[in-house]
């Protein structure tokens, strides 16, 4: 896992490895989801069918024995994936200076960091770290993941409910990714971390899984309310009235963003960012299955 500042040097050289497990996992899935179909085509029985041969009511076919290899192929290129993600300075705290570093992969859309279900080995952050969400304007991107893809919307925007609690500061940065995407992070931070339930699911991620200081176990779709709240959050892209209150501080576009900026706040260039200001989905691309 390495940590590195402005990353894009260090994720070029690692690009053709990254394409190439890339690769690997789309032909696997693929594969795999060919060899289940034709796994339970053969089934032609009304009963309950276990899932692996630890089950009595497991039932072997070849395809089945392909689709587990395949499987493993997936697994395996995972975790080589991840393991070698750069870990970037993406923000930058307000409260202590000290630079955040999170997985992330700016060499496009396509890779496995974008999946909704993706859950990388992170770096420690500090104390005041609270959650990354984030935005993308594909400009002449035009990504063909073979999985559902949710990047946020064109413009960088902050969460009103976030902000008004106690502490709470916004941090926006940008990303210029090679496949000609800006990024933008939008990293929160607060003086006093607040319940984890009440934070918001991470950049890309349709669900919200969580642990309580208690350590109950909870999840919600990132649409869903908050716990407590009526309704779900909404989203604000006029960021001027933010930054002048200082809820909305950001780093330097073109910086490493591992030190935040000190130009006025009437200074800043994320305010008023052009693009749509809504939900993007970017359906997966039925030609990209091998």
């Amino acid at each position: 896992m390495n940590t590195i500042a402005d990353g894009l040097a260090d994720a070029l050289e690692w690009r053709p490895a990254r394409d190439a497990l890339i690769h690997r996992h789309r032909v696997a899935r693929a594969a795999y989801n060919r060899a289940m179909d034709e796994h339970a085509a053969q089934l032609d029985v009304p009963i309950e069918i276990g899932i692996d041969a630890s089950s009595s009511a497991f039932v072997d076919t070849e395809a089945f024995r392909r689709a587990d290899q395949a499987l493993r192929e997936m697994t395996t290129t995972e975790a080589s994936y991840f393991r070698d993600l750069p870990r970037l300075a993406m923000s930058c705290c307000p409260h202590c200076d000290k630079p955040l570093f999170r997985a992330f992969d700016p060499l496009g859309l396509d890779g496995l960091w974008w999946r909704t279900d993706a859950q990388p080995d992170e770096p420690q952050p500090c104390p005041h770290f609270c959650v990354l969400v984030g935005a993308v304007n594909l400009r002449a991107s035009r990504p063909r993941p073979d999985f559902d893809l949710h990047p946020g919307p064109d413009a960088p925007f902050v969460i009103p409910r976030l902000l008004q609690q106690e502490g709470m500061v916004a941090v926006v940065s940008e990303i210029q990714m090679t496949d000609g995407a800006a990024a933008y992070p939008i990293a929160y931070f607060a003086t006093r971390r607040p319940p984890v339930q009440t934070l918001v699911a991470p950049w890309a991620r349709t669900n919200f899984v969580y642990s309580t200081q208690l350590g109950a176990h909870a999840w919600r779709h990132a649409t869903d309310p908050a716990s407590g709240e009526p309704e779900p959050d909404r989203w604000d892209f006029d960021l001027s009235p933010w930054v002048a209150r200082g809820k909305v501080r950001w780093c330097a576009p073109g910086s490493d963003r591992s030190t935040l900026t000190a130009a006025s706040a009437s200074a800043c260039p994320f305010a008023n960012l052009p693009g749509t200001r809504q939900r993007q989905i970017i359906l997966a691309d039925a030609s990209a299955d091998a």
